[in-house]
């Protein structure tokens, strides 16, 4: 007769697999938790982490459980920033003005049907809530600013060859949009290099990569620079 306790017993067959089964289940949990941490002590070690601790500011890592306080979501899903999907973002106070920086992955830019994710950034900054206005020197907008938001005329030729506005109200547009203002942006080389987005309380910029210090403030200097030359 065959012992049920047999080694090759049915039972014992079964009792084999569920115990290879959970222990390849905690091998699994324990290779995350490791992975977990690793990555943790990783994002405490990023430089966003410590430029925030600089500027006692907040650093934002991606499962953190925390994310900016305000903010659009650079993606363009018209969604708050702390609803949207970031790798990581930073938040402080820089000449007097509330900043996030934010680093996110997007495939939606990739030219010939690549799905590849690549790295892109937002750099922040609140201000005053107004009419939505859109600013370019190449013209490429967002396809929801394309379908949402008039095209702007200023009438002065040059300014209108160099820069491509879309605004929610045309005439405040034209009214923010000062010959003083126009003669400025037309002769501020950073207009050339970053868009401006002035929307829901906040007035933003971007572009491909990762942020880094120095660009991080760059950008931010350049907004706060603009949003002190446009009337209110």
């Amino acid at each position: 007769m065959v012992s049920a306790l047999d080694a090759d017993s049915p039972v014992m067959i079964t009792l084999g697999a569920i115990l290879m089964l959970a222990v390849g289940v905690g091998l699994l949990f324990l290779v995350l938790f490791l992975a977990g941490k690793v990555r943790g002590r990783h994002e405490r070690g990023h430089w966003m982490s410590g430029f925030a601790a600089e500027r006692s500011g907040r650093f934002h890592a991606e499962d953190g459980g925390t994310s900016p306080g305000f903010g659009i979501d650079p993606v363009g899903r018209d969604r708050p920033l702390a609803e949207a999907s970031v790798t990581r973002a930073v938040e402080f106070r820089h000449r007097d003005h509330d900043v996030a920086g934010v680093d996110f992955l997007d495939d939606r830019h990739q030219p010939g049907g690549d799905t590849t994710q690549r790295a892109f950034h937002s750099v922040q900054v609140r201000v005053p809530d107004s009419a939505a206005l859109f600013l370019a020197a190449d013209g490429v907008f967002p396809s929801r600013v394309l379908r949402e938001f008039e095209q702007v005329k200023t009438f002065d030729k040059a300014f209108d060859g160099a820069i491509k506005v879309r605004a929610a109200d045309r005439d405040r547009a034209a009214a923010l949009l000062t010959p003083e203002v126009r003669a400025w942006i037309l002769a501020e080389p950073r207009f050339g290099r970053w868009p401006v987005f002035v929307e829901r309380g906040t007035i933003r910029t971007g572009g491909r990569r990762s942020l880094d210090r120095e660009t991080l403030l760059a950008e931010a200097d350049f907004l706060i620079d603009v949003a002190t030359r446009l009337p209110r």
